[in-house]
């Protein structure tokens, strides 16, 4: 009997544990008792679900967490590329009033894995309607870049104008995690100007060192995105970082802003380091759309000691409207 009892025990303690219960719980930034329950609950819901699907190595059952359906689709097609795992039994965040009248939840952590087994430190973002509905869910711009670029806001206009920016910056972001060439052709204006810059290297003449140079070549939106195709295609897996964001305003035309980021870019055939410059252009902020984008190389010798100076980045300044 006791021969029976051991064999058992060990049995249980070679089965995998099952995923723990996630709760969320709301600290700040909601007076509405029955909506905060709600997305408690839904949150919840949420996290567990993603929780026991990443230990179980399956995919995604949204049926008790009430979602949009384009929001389930693009966590579905993400959980594909990047699956992730919260980990931690409870969750305590505040709640943001959105630009539209709807909510979001920041700094929800999660530890991602790619396809090669590695993993990472992410936070989340998820986005809801007015009635909590979750209408997104996206890995986040680092808090304290946020919390940045927001603190610039001249208004409260002016703020939730910014927050709208940071919100298709991390769209645009997670549209290379994610291969998403629609998304792409859709954020992309039919006449923008793709401008790519690479480090020309210059050779020696008397053991004089000549200077390296930055070249620049121009495309078009069509041959941007077919390049681009190709290589979300090829690449097993592309993962986008953002180190830093800065935003300038176009002082002559409302609706236009220039938005730089410090870019990290790693797959399994390439990865970099650069400048992306982006003029957006928000007059229908509906569906606003990037007219200009430019790439220029952070570092501008072999040995990574010398760095782009901060003057020939482009800038919102050396395009004309």
């Amino acid at each position: 009997m006791k021969r029976i009892l051991l064999i058992i025990g060990l049995i249980v303690l070679m089965m995998p544990a099952p995923a723990q219960p996630v709760q969320f719980r709301i600290n700040d930034g909601l007076n509405n008792p029955v909506l905060q329950a709600k997305i408690e609950s839904n949150l919840s819901l949420l996290l567990t679900e993603t929780d026991a699907a990443f230990r179980d190595g399956r995919s995604l059952d949204l049926s008790n967490v009430t979602i949009t359906d384009d929001a389930a689709s693009d966590l579905r097609r993400r959980w594909r590329n990047l699956p992730f795992l919260c980990g931690e039994p409870l969750v305590v965040e505040r709640v943001l009033k959105t630009y539209d009248g709807g909510w979001q939840v920041r700094n929800i952590p999660v530890t991602s894995r790619d396809e090669a087994g590695a993993d990472s430190y992410q936070e989340l973002v998820v986005d809801m309607d007015a009635a909590g509905t979750i209408t997104l869910v996206s890995k986040a711009i680092e808090a304290n870049l946020y919390r940045k670029v927001l603190s610039e806001g001249v208004d409260e206009k002016d703020t939730l104008r910014l927050q709208k920016i940071l919100e298709y910056v991390e769209q645009f972001r997670r549209a290379y995690d994610e291969k998403n060439i629609s998304f792409m052709n859709e954020i992309f204006s039919d006449d923008a100007l793709i401008i790519t810059g690479k480090v020309v290297r210059r050779g020696g003449k008397d053991h004089i060192r000549m200077k390296d140079d930055v070249e620049y070549r121009k495309q078009n939106k069509i041959e941007y995105l077919e390049n681009l195709d190709r290589v979300f295609k090829q690449a097993k897996y592309i993962r986008v970082k953002f180190s830093d964001v800065r935003v300038t305003r176009e002082p002559t035309k409302d609706g236009f802003f220039g938005v730089t980021v410090r870019q990290g870019y790693t797959s399994d055939i390439y990865s970099d380091e650069g400048y992306v410059f982006m003029l957006w252009d928000f007059r229908n902020e509906g569906h606003p759309q990037i007219h200009v984008r430019t790439w220029s190389p952070y570092w501008i010798d072999k040995g990574r000691n010398k760095v782009l100076e901060q003057n020939q980045i482009p800038t919102i300044n050396d395009f004309k409207l």
